[in-house]
């Protein structure tokens, strides 16, 4: 993967200042303050560390107790643990409406659904997709959706290796078109080289490596 350019236009950051976050009287993020600029940022951390609720706190899925969330450039793609498609629609019927329900014009859904190894499937609904074509589906957004900020959770969970490939390729697009991408992910230590800040979360604790 390649940094983003130095001359790549800069929106101003996304960012969380001083957010906490409660369920059901637990506390799972402790006055996390983080801003995001255009590059890869890596997020690790031990399971039920809260990285899953960091994601979504910016994504504005998870209520905040305290602090302030800013995402300018509207809202982030999130793309979590699930595929979070319409199981009633077809994978090309789904990349198409989630562009337009953000108000863009999805160009060519068909051929990022294909280099997502979907070329027979896409005109299938979601629900009679395997849940492996369902992931990849749902990360062909990537190609289509082309917002400031990108969030991915665990992304290269469950992918073969023709998946992990398009996957890194789909990043690194991303990165060179500007964006600003939040991964969180256990493994991968291969990414360290090309993020621009790395992050570890432990117990609601946030610290950078």
């Amino acid at each position: 993967m390649r940094r983003v350019p130095e001359n790549a236009a800069v929106p101003e950051n996304a960012s969380l200042n001083d957010v906490t976050v409660v369920f059901d009287d637990r506390t799972i993020l402790r006055g996390i303050s983080l801003a995001l600029a255009p590059g890869l940022t890596l997020l690790r951390g031990p399971n039920g560390a809260g990285k899953t609720t960091l994601l979504r706190a910016l994504a504005g899925l998870a209520p905040l107790a305290r602090g302030r969330r800013s995402v300018p450039g509207g809202q982030p793609l999130y793309i979590g643990h699930r595929p979070m498609l319409l199981r009633g629609l077809t994978a090309r019927e789904n990349l198409a409406f989630l562009a337009a329900f953000r108000g863009q014009v999805a160009s060519d859904v068909a051929g990022a659904l294909r280099k997502w190894g979907l070329g027979n499937e896409m005109d299938r609904p979601v629900e009679r997709l395997s849940a492996g074509q369902r992931r990849r589906a749902s990360l062909a957004r990537i190609e289509i959706e082309q917002v400031p900020l990108v969030l991915l959770d665990e992304p290269f969970a469950d992918l073969d290796s023709d998946a992990l490939v398009r996957l890194r390729a789909a990043i690194n697009t991303a990165l060179v078109r500007g964006q600003a991408v939040l991964m969180a992910t256990h493994m991968h230590h291969e990414l360290d080289q090309d993020a621009t800040h790395r992050y570890v979360l432990d117990d609601g604790a946030l610290r950078e490596v």
